[in-house]
């Protein structure tokens, strides 16, 4: 699991990455890190990596792009992860909804509260955990939850899209349905859709915005409903407020 964090001062730095190797070890999960001083530069290098981060630390104020700035352009190139905002200001706490940020973490904070931001990922590290397999032409697939943008029934068969592919294996979506029933982040959008809650990027004329640029139409009895839970999921997925308790 790689994390990226974006702080241009050396001592916060060295806090976070301490409450983040506490946090790690409390867990026992594994993951990789990468820093970096300005958004520019942690921009440049995600479009150029192949292995794209779980999870973002962006500090706000910061030289060049900030945090906020940074956050954005991400996910206008397709970013579906998290992203946990740092920073010794609630100027910008309200914007973070903007972004689907998962947590507003203000400075100064203990271990309490970076332990609070972090409890703010379990769906998506169980997602990075988790894997969906599949085959194609007698060949298996193993594609990661987090990857998966939504899937529609075919002719016969199950089309699953990602954000740079899609692939069409036989299965009933019926089925698919049963094996994501569990997952909190995956809904059903009448008998032809399930959609990663996580991939929405917006509605249109009461149909959902992919965030690999497709449509999902939602049938007309269910608009309520399904965009209802869509606002829900973005709501439980953002806490932009003071983390003061």
């Amino acid at each position: 699991m790689l994390i990226y964090i974006c702080e241009d001062q050396e001592n916060e730095l060295l806090m976070l990455k301490h409450h983040l190797n506490a946090f790690a070890k409390e867990k026992l999960f594994h993951y990789d890190l990468k820093s970096f001083p300005t958004g520019d530069e942690l921009i440049e290098n995600y479009k150029q990596a192949a292995c794209k981060p779980v999870l973002l630390f962006l500090d706000i104020y910061m030289d060049g792009s900030n945090g906020m700035e940074t956050a954005k352009h991400l996910r206008d190139i397709g970013y579906t992860g998290g992203i946990i905002f740092t920073t010794a200001s609630t100027e910008h706490a309200m914007d973070s909804y903007e972004v689907n940020a998962l947590y507003y973490l203000q400075k100064p904070y203990d271990h309490r509260h970076f332990t609070n931001a972090m409890e703010r990922c379990t769906d998506l590290f169980r997602q990075v955990q988790q894997n969906f397999t599949f085959s194609v032409r007698q060949k298996k697939i193993t594609m990661p939850y987090a990857d998966i943008v939504f899937f529609e029934t075919g002719r016969h068969t199950v089309i699953l899209h990602t954000l740079s592919d899609t692939f069409t294996f036989s299965e009933s979506l019926s089925n698919i349905m049963g094996t994501f029933c569990d997952v909190d982040s995956f809904l059903p959008v009448g008998r032809s859709y399930l959609i990663n809650l996580n991939h929405v990027s917006g509605s249109r004329n009461h149909d959902l915005l992919m965030s690999d640029g497709s449509v999902v139409q939602i049938p007309v009895k269910k608009r309520s409903e399904i965009l209802t839970c869509v606002e829900r999921w973005k709501s439980l997925s953002c806490f932009p407020a003071n983390v003061k308790n």
